[in-house]
């Protein structure tokens, strides 16, 4: 760093424009709350790096950094920074004039070697800034804006040397496009450092809804939000142009559906500010590989020709062109989807790129990455190659569970081309029945299968056989998804004793489909084996897929069993593999993390699940039954309700419910109708309740309790539970008794001990007090011992009246669950309950509740005598008990007492 610096007495006069934000008055911005706490809290650090790509609101940030700084009592310098200024000296005078435009008197010492006549060191004149910048009394903010523009070589080595040796008061805040090289250069800044990359600095879903909503005042449906979010991945630029071609949409939806990089303000923006200055050699690398999905050095120079490709894909990060990594060890990469769309349409324009897309197909076959191979085969329409490969690498891609981007490209394949191949036809098979065209699919799976046996059409060979044979797993995987549990069974069972045991993949894909079907029928000691079956075969094969699937079975199996534990083991496990092969956010994880949080919310555990819930359950495909999508909605309806939103967890219940219409649904929906049955008794709307609970009883009237247990025993519960809050104890009794007496086996635990719990609080309702307690004391030790929380939480309103009552009659042996206590009255405060207040309605009969409700609604004790059948006197009487016991004088004053005490219905 020895360059010398000129003297520049006849320099232009320096722009004062440039002392100050762009932006700092005018149109409003949207307000970046999170990230600016981020920088606040780093803003001890000497030196803050904004770095990410052109157009995403680096400069907004800084100056709304600036305005806040500013806000607190501090001195902020400004200087935006343009490549005409790099000169040093010149750069050096923008420097000193920002520093005084916030700091008046500044700078003598630097301004006397600009301004002189000899040329001195650019070591020296920072030097000299150094030393006036020692003289500050406070702390000083130096932001530069875009100095990426600042492009002189000796000014990368003059930086470092600057920051090396700013004072302790003096913090450097620098945004730019590129990354720095004097961040990454040995010995490293880091450690002074703290550094905002393009993924901080991406919008998040909130900031996208924000900034179009407030900003520009745009109504859009949530789902348009989120397809809009989706495409521009947080990039604030893409965001702003796209909503200026918004309003002159007639179709908004089709507008959104097919965003892309061509649109025009998006393409000129990115071929004016992004590709329009770049070499030429580098803008045909992003041509030739924008064809790629995904992209690492050695498939690069397979589509190029060349050998520079790690050298290109290092440019390409160091100036942030829109390339994202994909995993830590920077080998594997993609480009933003509308930088991507934007290349390909420059591509096309040069003509066609089938040659690259071949080109990318055998790599990929090569490189045993068969599912890309035949995505780019199909692309290029080298229909015939692809049908190889698939014939070839079919019956892996399925057990891996690797066909999601293959069944999407189908979809476009003319109808003729496919019928023309069974293997196309078998994979057209899966995509109907992902798409939940049952029907269609069989039919097709049919007439394929009837097409290869019987010797039709092309010859059939080793790897068609096997695809026939994942046709009849899907056959069954169909009628599993449609609740037609016997005919599944009949399908898997057949195959099962066909296929040869050196087919172990399609031997575990049976038993895992019959281990679920098992379950669903309540027969857990026959899912245990097929599982047991599952399992033996995949020691003989590699299917990460299927291991996942059969843990999944297993920990619903677990939950039935009552062993949380074990169960959530085994989900940790198998969600940390399908992190590890295939990645955070893998479709495969989406059923097990909806079984997981199931286990979760039991242990009470589920907090930290519950964002992932929302993505998951939104895959309903053939691979997603509809049994673990209800799992994961209930768990989200409930956590929801049970911290407190109790309208709310409702409202997301009754969404649920409404799509629960039609056959296929008979178990979700009776179990979810059990789940609102709970919910209005809590929210003391006990007349709803009754509605939606004689719903249930005629739904589940026609489906047979071998068949429907769950549902069954979900029945049960909600007559409990309504029979205990109407005082109709007998009734509450009667019901749990008779459906605990078909609980007997050892998979039907979690049923027993749901049971149990409110049986103890019907024995203690019906005065047999000592039964009772023997009762919740077994069930508690039992249940805890299991890792159960949530199952005491959620029957808290009746639990916790019992509970009061052991504590007094038994002192020390309720003594030891006072943690218990405290958790349901906890909960009843979560829902605006006064723990206080539940003993008081325990001795109002179902009868007086009854009259109170109809003094509620306005009626004469006349009316009310002719409307339940009773003499005048009787009613009379029946009030006369009823203020005593509510401690009233008046019927206004009944009607108050009831309602806080949850007799009547606030609504």
């Amino acid at each position: 760093m020895n360059s010398q610096n000129p003297s520049c007495p006849s320099a232009a006069p320096l722009l004062l424009t440039k002392l100050y934000p762009a932006h700092a008055e005018g149109a409003p911005l949207l307000e970046r709350a999170a990230l600016l706490e981020r920088l606040l809290d780093a803003s001890e650090q000497r030196l803050i790096v904004l770095s990410a790509p052109a157009g995403f609101g680096k400069s907004t940030v800084l100056s709304q950094l600036r305005r806040r700084l500013q806000v607190q009592g501090a001195r902020v310098a400004w200087l935006s920074c343009d490549e005409s200024d790099s000169e040093p000296a010149r750069f050096l005078q923008y420097l000193v004039a920002a520093v005084a435009a916030a700091c008046p008197g500044f700078g003598s010492s630097a301004a006397a070697l600009l301004q002189g006549e000899i040329s001195w060191p650019l070591e020296a004149v920072i030097d000299a800034l150094l030393d006036d910048l020692k003289e500050l009394p406070e702390t000083l903010y130096l932001m530069l804006d875009d100095f990426h523009h600042i492009r002189h070589p000796s000014l990368g080595q003059g930086a470092r040397y600057l920051i090396e040796r700013l004072p302790k008061q003096v913090r450097l805040v620098v945004s730019t496009r590129y990354q720095p090289r004097f961040l990454e250069e040995p010995p490293s800044l880091g450690a002074w450092a703290f550094w905002l990359k393009a993924e901080d600095l991406r919008l998040t879903r909130a900031e996208t809804a924000a900034y179009l909503r407030r900003i520009k005042g745009l109504a859009l449906e949530e789902s348009e939000l989120n397809q809009l979010h989706t495409r521009t991945e947080g990039w604030i630029t893409a965001l702003h142009l796209a909503s200026l071609a918004l309003p002159r949409q007639r179709d908004r939806t089709a507008f959104l559906a097919g965003l892309s990089g061509t649109e025009r303000n998006i393409a000129d923006y990115l071929a004016e500010d992004v590709v329009a200055s770049l070499p030429e050699a580098v803008q045909l690398f992003l041509d030739q590989t924008s064809v790629l999905d995904e992209f690492n050095a050695e498939l690069c120079n397979a589509l190029t020709g060349r050998q520079d490709g790690r050298d290109m894909l290092r440019r390409l990060q160091a100036e942030q062109l829109f390339v994202i990594a994909l995993d830590e060890q920077g080998q594997w990469f993609r480009y933003h989807h509308l930088f991507a769309d934007f290349l390909q349409g420059r591509l096309a324009r040069r003509g066609d790129p089938v040659h690259l897309l071949h080109a990318a197909a055998r790599w990929c076959e090569n490189h045993d990455l068969a599912d890309k191979s035949i995505k780019y085969a199909l692309r290029a329409r080298d229909y015939a190659f692809a049908a190889e490969l698939l014939e070839r690498q079919g019956a892996r891609l399925i057990a891996g569970n690797r066909v999601y981007g293959i069944l999407a490209i189908l979809k476009d394949i003319p109808p003729l081309v496919i019928t023309e191949q069974p293997v196309f036809q078998i994979f057209y098979a899966w995509q109907l029945a992902f798409e939940q065209k049952f029907a269609e699919s069989e039919a097709l799976i049919e007439e394929v299968s009837a097409r290869l046996t019987q010797g039709r059409g092309t010859g059939i060979h080793f790897g068609l056989i096997e695809l026939l044979a994942a046709a009849q797993v899907l056959k069954a995987l169909v009628l599993l998804y449609q609740d037609k549990l016997d005919a599944c069974l009949k399908v898997a069972s057949h195959w099962l004793a066909l296929v040869p045991k050196n087919q172990p993949v399609f031997r575990a894909s049976l038993a895992c489909v019959q281990a679920a079907a098992f379950a669903l029928l309540g027969e857990f000691g026959e899912a245990a084996k097929a599982i047991a079956v599952a399992r033996e075969n995949l020691r003989q094969c590699e299917s990460e897929y299927l291991h996942v699937m059969a843990s999944l079975i297993e920990a619903l199996i677990c939950k039935e069993y009552g062993e949380l534990e074990r169960g959530r083991s085994l989900a940790e496990a198998a969600r940390a593999r399908v992190e590890q092969v295939f990645g955070r956010r893998s479709r495969v994880g989406g059923p097990l993390g909806l079984a997981y949080a199931d286990l979760l919310y039991e242990q009470d555990r589920h907090a930290a699940i519950l964002a992932e819930l929302p993505l998951a359950t939104t895959w309903r495909d053939v691979a997603t039954p509809v049994e673990l999508i209800s799992r994961g909605k209930l768990v989200m309806a409930r956590a929801r309700f049970f911290a407190g939103a109790g309208e709310q967890g409702l409202e997301e219940l009754d969404e649920w419910l409404s799509g629960l219409q039609g056959p296929g649904y008979e178990r979700v929906f009776a179990i979810a109708m059990g789940c609102k049955v709970q919910f209005l008794l809590w929210l003391r709307r006990p007349n709803e309740a009754q509605r939606i609970y004689l719903q249930l009883e005629r739904h589940l009237a026609v489906l047979p309790i071998e068949r429907y247990g769950d549902a069954h025993t979900a029945l049960a519960l909600s007559q409990a539970r309504l029979a205990l809050s109407e005082q109709w104890v007998e009734r509450a009794q009667a019901s749990l008794e008779a459906c605990l007496a078909k609980q007997g086996a050892d998979h039907q635990r979690d049923r027993r001990l749901h049971l149990s719990l409110l049986l103890s609080v019907a024995y203690w309702s019906k005065g047999h007090g000592e039964k009772a307690f023997a009762l919740l004391q077994a069930t508690l030790e039992e249940a805890w011992q299991c890792g159960y929380r949530r199952l005491f939480q959620d029957d808290a309103l009746w639990l916790l009246p019992l509970w009061n009552a052991w504590s007094r009659a038994e002192p020390k042996r309720a003594a030891v669950w006072q943690g218990v206590a405290e958790m349901l009255r906890e909960q009843c405060r979560r829902l605006a309950i006064d723990p206080e207040s539940l003993e008081e309605n325990q001795g109002v009969s179902h009868r007086e509740r009854e009259i109170l409700r109809l003094v509620a609604a306005g009626l004469s004790n006349r009316d009310i005598a002719e409307a339940v059948h009773l003499s005048e006197a009787t009613i009379k009487w029946h009030l006369h008990n009823l203020f005593s016991r509510l401690g009233v004088r008046s019927r206004t004053q009944a009607v108050l007492k009831g309602k806080s005490l949850g007799l009547l219905s606030e609504a």
